[in-house]
């Protein structure tokens, strides 16, 4: 019989192959998430010395790459498939970020930065479509949980390497007048997790709902039946499963209008009648916990670093800058990555929370329990003075705020199926919601950057009615 793609896959189950396919996005991500936030930029605003206006663009080099390349890349692994997209991306990332470490001079090493995160943009989306699109429907919200699981790793692997390597402005060799400091080779330590990602997702096949999608059932089933094999040692045909397809699917057809005119009109159906409110809906939730767990994440070290014994409330000891050289970012107080540790800590206990808490209630109540959490938890920072109670109040905010992100990620899969149009499917779909969060995190950068001096309380405040806010737009999240 001819059967449906999400039977067939219902049939199947997640088993060996789909968790290689999770290691193989967890290396994706903890590659990327590494390469964009593990950039120890106390350590290298020392090296350069930086004022508050180039460590902010140090900070958010990277996101802009991916917001810059984001969009194409969900439209281009429409295109060419998932797998296609993430070998070719994934190898121009390892090769631009290899470059950056070879770079002697700030703005050259700002510029293959932002070279890197032009091409990994790619990665984090096409990683988690590939991932959702093997996973029957039904496990879709516990497998985009577990895909938040790597992101908290990255924070704990990260300042672990920091922490081996310390002193990271040590000097490894010397070239002339080109010093190769320690926080160089932490950056190359990246490398490994991409190398697995890109060698694992090499040998797996290529999405079998985007070789539906442009018509080719036979690669499609080839696909499955390799699946079947694997999982259970039983062919499909054994199964008496002779062919698959998708309801409703409509074969893509290659338009020949000019590029930017074609992605304008490919994207134009994601904000037809029957989509436009929860899509809209789903960006803004997107952009709001972006925001709040990426946007604090960034800073997250240097807060920590300001933190001094005294007990006072979070902005008395961000509004103490005597301790910073005059003129740039540099701080005089040693950095321990080894404290930092406890961010992704934290996050792998929200995550685990979640995992609980998705077997008992629907995903929706989930994600709004965990932005009011985080809500209460910013919210208590403008009068807790007891240093560890401040430090687990401000883990808790970030974290509570960065364990969603996957979470919202699977409603975009679930609100924006593959058939929606000709030409526009949960490819760029995923690709555009990601690509406007990153956009929400270069504005809380800034804001962060240059008012959380000055301005604290109202700083740390705006943070805290965004996630206010991110709570009320949940409530009206369709699935």
């Amino acid at each position: 019989m001819i059967a449906d793609v999400d039977t067939v896959l219902d049939l199947i189950g997640f088993r060996w192959m789909q968790f290689l396919m999770l290691i193989a996005h967890s290396c994706h991500t903890i590659y990327v998430v590494s390469e964009i936030m593990g950039v120890p930029s106390i350590v290298v605003a020392c090296e350069f010395k930086l004022n508050d206006t180039e460590l902010f663009l140090l900070t958010s080099a990277g996101f802009v790459g991916m917001i810059v390349s984001g969009h194409y890349a969900g439209y281009k692994s429409d295109i060419i498939g998932r797998r296609a997209s993430l070998l070719f991306a994934m190898s121009l990332g390892l090769i631009s970020s290899f470059l950056s470490l070879l770079m002697p001079w700030f703005y050259a090493f700002l510029f293959f930065r932002f070279a890197t995160g032009l091409f990994v943009g790619a990665v984090m989306t096409n990683s988690f479509t590939y991932l959702v699109e093997f996973t029957k429907i039904s496990l879709r919200p516990i497998i985009a949980n577990f895909a938040s699981y790597p992101i908290c790793m990255a924070g704990i692997v990260v300042p672990f390497i920091n922490h081996l390597n310390e002193p990271l402005d040590s000097v490894l060799w010397s070239w002339d007048t080109f010093h190769v400091r320690r926080w160089r080779l932490c950056l190359f330590f990246n490398y490994v997790p991409g190398l697995i990602g890109l060698i694992i997702i090499y040998l797996l096949p290529e999405s079998v709902k985007f070789l539906l999608s442009i018509g080719d059932g036979e690669r499609a089933y080839e696909a499955l039946d390799r699946l079947c094999k694997r999982n259970h040692g039983k062919s499909l045909s054994e199964l008496d499963v002779t062919g698959v397809t998708q309801p409703h699917i409509r074969v893509s057809i290659i338009s020949h209008r000019k590029f930017f005119v074609r992605m304008w009109y490919d994207t134009k159906p994601l904000f037809g009648e029957s989509y436009r409110k929860p899509v809209i809906l789903i960006i803004l939730i997107m952009c709001g916990v972006f925001f709040v767990g990426n946007g604090l994440n960034l800073w997250f070290l240097k807060i920590n670093n300001q933190l001094t014994a005294e007990e006072r409330i979070m902005c008395d000891h961000l509004e103490d800058t005597t301790h910073l050289t005059e003129g740039n970012v540099c701080s005089d107080r040693p950095v321990s990555y080894l404290e930092n540790m406890m961010l992704g800590a934290a996050s792998i206990c929200c995550c685990v929370f979640i995992s609980i808490m998705l077997r008992l209630i629907r995903r929706r109540s989930v994600m709004c329990i965990n932005t009011i959490i985080a809500a209460l938890a910013g919210f208590s920072l403008n009068f807790i003075k007891h240093n560890k109670v401040l430090l687990a109040a401000l883990l808790i905010f970030i974290a509570m705020c960065t364990t969603c992100i996957s979470l919202v990620a699977s409603v975009t899969a679930d609100v924006v199926p593959t058939h929606l149009s000709l030409l526009f499917r949960r490819g760029k779909a995923i690709a555009l919601v990601f690509m406007f969060a990153r956009f929400a995190v270069i504005i809380a950068n800034c804001i962060f950057g240059h008012f959380a001096h000055t301005w604290c309380l109202i700083t740390f405040n705006l943070f805290v009615l965004v996630t206010v806010a991110v709570v009320i737009m949940i409530l009206f999240l369709p699935v």
